[in-house]
């Protein structure tokens, strides 16, 4: 076994940094003989600052709250090969001077996809089965209904549709694969007719699929195009008793129009993530019977795996083993950009 690359973990200590450095990461550190440096700052960090603790650094890992890897941070490094990022999109990481500089780029994203998808492919069967209609959860809603219990839905009557085609898309599509799904329509500006058929999926257009759909995904990126292209008009074509499912981000839907639409009681909305979280108390959300509500959790289970992938990407790397989990420029830019999304506080 050779020496230890020069490996700088961003986080900051503290919450964050303990989330992710610990079991099974600091497990595969061990075997794969890797010395991770952690960043002992607490507080915020300049670009003069950052630039000084990447002096001499081989493999960087990122992760939520690390700045974006441009010139300035970038400025006294000259042997930075790879990122790894512990964490979903890289949007709001990347930049052209890192890619100008031939860095690799990796990101745990499709591991949390995979969750995101399972959660995904629950709500999908929970909208199904109308269970709002007739379900009792805990003793503080509404009461079993006996009289509602036989309008479910079943899938291989139902059109699964998804706005989207990046990893979550691709791993619910197989998730929905076993249940035969009478058909599942695509929408996304990147979906090739191959692609399509491959993944076995009717490409669609954007306004077609919330006509057609008795369930509608939102799984795209938040980017400048996507920010608030779902508005009136596309809720007002959802099928009635549709259902409208919402892990991607908030910020796809015009939250306006979506409670409007969502108080003429049409349709059901089960979503997991909002224009301000947290969700605060008074939010109309809150109130209407025909909504179901995560705290953001769909991506959560796999996130001890995290950076022992990117350490795995490494291994790979520095042993001239192709990468299994690499960003390309092109798919970095689809990625949600976490600039257009907002935060309470």
């Amino acid at each position: 076994m050779g020496a230890s690359p020069q490996i700088f973990f961003m986080a900051p200590p503290g919450e964050l940094q303990d989330w992710f450095w610990r079991g099974r990461s600091r497990a595969r550190a061990a075997e794969l003989g890797y010395q991770v440096r952690l960043n002992d700052r607490p507080g915020p960090c300049t670009s003069a600052e950052w630039a000084e603790l990447l002096v001499g650094v081989e493999a960087l890992l990122t992760t939520w709250g690390s700045p974006r890897l441009d010139a300035a941070v970038l400025a006294r490094n000259d042997t930075l090969r790879i990122v790894g990022h512990v964490g979903g999109s890289v949007a709001g990481i990347v930049s052209p001077e890192l890619f100008a500089r031939g860095v690799r780029v990796c990101t745990a994203n499709a591991l949390m996809a995979r969750s995101v998808a399972e959660w995904s492919l629950m709500m999908t069967l929970v909208g199904l089965r109308r269970m709002l209609r007739y379900a009792q959860f805990g003793a503080g809603g509404p009461a079993l209904n006996w009289d509602a219990r036989q309008v479910n839905l079943v899938p291989e009557d139902a059109v699964i549709g998804i706005w989207g085609f990046g990893d979550v898309a691709r791993w619910l599509i197989r998730l929905l694969q076993p249940f035969e799904p009478r058909q599942i329509l695509v929408s996304d500006d990147f979906l090739t007719e191959a692609a399509a058929a491959a993944a076995g999926v009717t490409p669609v257009q954007f306004d077609e699929l919330f006509a057609r759909a008795d369930v509608v995904h939102c799984l795209t990126g938040l980017t400048t195009a996507t920010k608030g292209r779902v508005g009136a008009r596309q809720l007002a074509a959802l099928r009635p008793d549709a259902v409208l499912i919402n892990c991607g981000r908030a910020a796809l839907i015009q939250e306006e129009a979506l409670i409007a639409a969502l108080r003429t009681g049409r349709f059901t909305a089960i979503m997991d993530v909002f224009e301000e979280e947290p969700l605060a108390p008074d939010h109309p959300y809150r109130s209407l019977p025909n909504v179901i509500l995560t705290p953001h959790n769909a991506g959560y289970g796999r996130d001890e795996y995290y950076l022992a992938a990117m350490l795995d990407e490494f291994d790979r790397f520095f042993t001239g083993r192709p990468l299994q989990l690499e960003v390309t420029p092109q798919r970095a830019l689809a990625m949600t950009d976490a600039t257009l999304m907002r935060r309470r506080g």
